[in-house]
């Protein structure tokens, strides 16, 4: 089964490359020529812990991609039927496949931190922390799609336009300036990716530390999402 869902995924693999080369050309960690002045302490600021927030963008887009359009998509072309007139159970055969964009996206990230780095610097410095990071960025983003892929048609566009509000909305909250206070903001940090979590884990790993309430913040999220998916999978045979 996993041989045939790879080999059905290979068009998407070719968008997670491009988009791990546009991560590549957009990481200032990796085009940082400041620190050659400065020093080489600004440089490992700049760089292998820097470049895990690349890494969680990264792994978390390409569950989107990888994902996207996986149910919906089946019901619309009549696969759906298909796969599942043999004793084969749709959770199953979804559930398989989420766990193999899970690792093919936190795979991607780990090539994404080793490759970078060499063609950038000329040698690996470090930095596999970071893939804890992207590894609850791909749970969290991952939810999010399969509960929409099962929901809807057009869930990859509605999960990119997510995935880019929430990368807006975390920049604006940098900056001091917070869209939707109160009970608004609430309802919308519970709705849309937990892109506040990923950041206060971001932060943790630059400290040193793990930040385990954020973390199970962004798992929970996603996992629960998960949940939703298989739930409305088992409940209803869909047309």
């Amino acid at each position: 089964m996993i041989p045939v869902m790879l080999r059905g995924m290979l068009p998407r693999l070719a968008l997670v490359a491009l988009a791990a080369w546009m991560f590549y050309l957009l990481e200032p960690g990796f085009h940082n020529h400041a620190g050659e002045l400065a020093g080489e302490e600004l440089t490992l600021d700049l760089g292998y812990m820097g470049i895990a927030a690349s890494l969680s963008n990264l792994s978390g887009l390409c569950m989107i991609i990888l994902l996207g359009g996986s149910v919906s998509g089946d019901r619309a072309s009549g696969w759906y039927r298909m796969y599942f007139a043999h004793p084969t159970r749709p959770t199953a055969y979804y559930g398989v496949q989420w766990l193999l964009a899970l690792v093919l996206s936190v795979g991607t990230a780990a090539i994404f931190l080793v490759v970078g780095q060499l063609v950038a610097w000329g040698e690996f410095q470090g930095g596999w922390m970071g893939l804890y990071l992207a590894l609850l960025s791909a749970i969290a983003y991952g939810g999010m799609i399969a509960a929409l892929t099962v929901l809807t048609r057009g869930d990859a566009w509605i999960a990119l336009g997510l995935y880019v509000v929430n990368y807006v909305l975390l920049q604006a909250v940098s900056l001091g300036v917070n869209p939707f206070p109160g009970v608004p903001g609430q309802i919308v940090a519970l709705l849309l990716p937990p892109q506040l979590a990923l950041s206060d884990v971001f932060d943790g790993l630059a400290a040193g530390m793990i930040a385990v309430g954020p973390s199970i913040w962004a798992a929970g999220y996603g996992l629960f999402w998960l949940i939703v998916a298989g739930v409305l999978l088992r409940m209803r045979e869909w047309p």
